[in-house]
């Protein structure tokens, strides 16, 4: 863990464990943090063993599923880790009306980096970029290309010498 987490990890920890200890008792403080320790990874694998069931059942999304179970052992590894108020968080992650809460809101923020970079990979293509090409006046030549058209003095003439309203679409109407 880096340094500059670990410091205000264990400050925070050790601030609500004396809390806790001067509101309760260090004996009453040491005895809830074991509990939570147990209960929360009971907890935890008791919501897996029901998400996996209910997907085995096809009564559950799979990507809420992946989601429920990856937000279940986040909850876990909080509820493992020493302190009262990872504990707190990790107990919130287990639990189901919590853990959905925090899904649809990871979801949310995930979906707009998804699409994000999908914009910005699309951007940094040159598939979106539009080419103007205007073809050629002769109309002997099909296949202009967009870099070397064929357009000189003498095509523009005979262009402009036959020319006919019927040309423009509109037939002379107006």
């Amino acid at each position: 863990m880096p340094l500059f987490i670990a410091l205000p990890y264990m400050l925070i920890e050790a601030l609500a464990f004396w809390a806790v200890a001067k509101w309760l008792g260090v004996g009453t403080a040491l005895f809830l943090l074991i509990l939570c320790f147990f209960l929360g990874l009971f907890l935890a694998a008791f919501e897996m063993r029901g998400i996996a069931r209910k997907l085995a059942l096809g009564q559950e999304d799979p990507g809420k599923a992946a989601g429920d179970i990856g937000l279940t052992a986040a909850g876990a590894m909080g509820v493992a880790m020493p302190g009262f108020v990872t504990s707190v968080l990790g107990l919130l992650l287990i639990i189901p009306p919590t853990r959905a809460v925090v899904r649809k809101s990871l979801a949310k923020k995930l979906r707009a980096k998804v699409e994000d970079l999908g914009v910005r990979s699309f951007e940094a293509t040159n598939a979106y970029r539009q080419r103007a090409s205007y073809g050629s006046f002769d109309p002997r030549v099909v296949d202009a290309k967009e870099d070397d058209p064929k357009l000189d003095e003498d095509s523009l003439k005979r262009w402009t010498d036959n020319v006919k309203p019927e040309d423009f679409g509109t037939s002379g109407e107006r």
